[in-house]
C-alpha cells in the first residue's frame, strides 16, 4: 500500500536540540497561554490560527523599541545624504588609490559615529526574527507538545486507534506502517504518547483510512475537533504548504507580497547615493520576497501566517513612525555641527 503523506516523512523521535528547544519551549508556552484564553471563551474553530496572530502581535510589540531605533537611524541616513555626497565628491578623482579609499571610509564612519548612525541597524530586527522563526517551526510541527488542549485531542485519537488495533488487524497494520513512515525504530512499542507524534504527520488521506478501518463515531467526532482547532480559514496550519495548486498557496503568495511591501516602505526614503549600493538594494527588494514565498511553501502553514501578520504589523508601524519622524524633521534628528565639538563631546 502506497501512502502519500502531505509532509515529507520525518523522524518523529528527533528532538529540537539545545538551541531551538528552549526557544520552542518559550514560544509554545506563550501560544498555549493565548490558546487557553481563546478556548475558554468558547472560540474553538480557528483557535490555533488566532493564537498565532496574538503571538505575532505580542512579539512585535516587544520589538517596538528596536524598530523605533531602526527607523530613526534610517531617517538620519536620509538626512545625512548631502554630507555623504560631499565626502564622495571630495575623493571621487582618486578612488583607485587604496589609501584614498581608506580615508574616505574613515571620514564616512566619523560622520556616522558623530550622529550615532549605523548602516546595519536595519538588520537587527531581522536577526532577532530568525530564532523566533526556527522555534515556531518546531512548535507548528509538534503543536501537541506545547498546547495542552491539542495534546488532549491527540491523546483521545491515539487511545481510540491503539485500542482498535488490539482487535482489528487492518488498524494494526496501519499503525505499523505509519510507524515506519515516522522513522520509529523497529521493535519499539508504540504507546499513546508516541502515536501522538505519528498522528501529527498524517495527512487527510491517512486519517481517512483510519476512519474507514475503525468506523467509530467517537473517532470521527475527535477528528472534527482536531480539524476545528488546526484549520484557519480553511487551511491546516500544521501541514506543509507545498507547491500543489491548492488554496494553501495563498500563504506563500501573501508572504512574498507583504515582504515586498514592507521592504519597499522601509527603503523608499533611504535610497543609497552610491550606485552599487542602490543596485544591491533594488535586487534585495526583489529577491527577498521571492525567497520568503519559496521558503513558506516548505514550512507548516502556521509559520506563513506568523510571517504575514508580522509584515502587516511592520507596515502599519513603519507608516506611523514615518509620520512621526517627518513631523520631528531632520533638524531634531541630526546633531548640529556646532554642538559636536563643544566640551563634553556630542550632546
Amino acid at each position: 500500500m502506497l501512502l502519500n503523506l502531505l509532509a515529507v516523512a520525518r523522524n518523529v523521535m528527533k528532538d529540537p536540540g539545545v538551541i531551538v528547544g528552549p526557544i520552542a519551549w518559550i514560544l509554545g508556552h506563550v501560544i498555549d497561554f493565548f490558546f487557553n484564553i481563546i478556548y475558554s471563551l468558547g472560540i474553538h474553530a480557528n483557535s490555533l490560527g488566532i493564537s498565532i496572530i496574538l503571538l505575532t502581535i505580542f512579539t512585535r510589540c516587544l520589538m517596538i523599541p528596536l524598530s523605533y531605533k531602526q527607523q530613526k537611524s534610517m531617517f538620519k541616513m536620509q538626512a545625512l545624504a548631502p554630507e555623504l555626497k560631499k565626502i564622495q565628491a571630495k575623493y571621487k578623482d582618486s578612488m583607485s588609490d587604496p589609501e584614498i579609499q581608506r580615508k574616505m571610509q574613515m571620514e564616512t564612519q566619523k560622520l556616522y559615529s558623530e550622529n550615532n548612525v549605523s548602516p546595519f541597524s536595519g538588520c537587527l530586527p531581522m536577526i532577532i526574527q530568525l530564532p523566533i522563526f526556527f522555534g515556531l517551526y518546531h512548535v507548528m510541527q509538534n503543536p501537541f507538545k506545547y498546547i495542552e488542549v491539542i495534546n488532549q485531542v491527540y491523546s483521545q485519537l491515539s487511545t481510540i486507534v491503539l485500542t482498535a488495533a488490539q482487535s482489528n488487524s487492518t488498524v494494526l497494520e496501519l499503525v505499523k506502517h505509519f510507524g515506519e513512515l515516522a522513522s520509529v525504530p523497529v521493535g519499539t512499542s508504540i504507546d499513546a504518547n508516541l502515536f501522538n507524534r505519528i498522528i501529527n504527520i498524517l495527512g487527510p488521506e491517512e486519517v481517512g483510512q483510519l476512519k474507514t478501518a475503525i468506523a467509530s463515531v467517537d473517532f470521527d467526532t475527535v477528528c472534527q475537533s482536531k480539524d476545528a482547532i488546526e484549520y484557519f480559514m480553511g487551511l491546516n496550519l500544521t501541514e506543509t504548504v507545498g507547491f500543489a495548486l491548492t488554496p494553501k498557496l495563498i500563504i506563500p503568495i501573501l508572504s512574498g507580497l507583504t515582504t515586498f511591501l514592507s521592504s519597499w516602505l522601509m527603503t523608499k526614503r533611504n535610497v543609497p547615493t552610491d550606485p552599487a549600493m542602490k543596485s544591491q538594494q533594488r535586487i534585495m527588494n526583489i529577491t527577498m520576497p521571492l525567497m520568503m514565498a519559496w521558503i513558506t511553501t516548505s514550512l507548516p502553514g502556521g509559520i506563513g501566517i506568523y510571517w504575514i501578520v508580522s509584515n502587516i504589523f511592520q507596515l502599519c508601524q513603519q507608516f506611523f513612525l514615518n509620520k512621526h519622524f517627518e513631523k520631528i524633521g531632520a533638524a531634531e534628528i541630526i546633531v548640529p555641527k556646532e554642538k559636536k565639538h563643544k566640551k563634553g563631546g556630542i550632546r
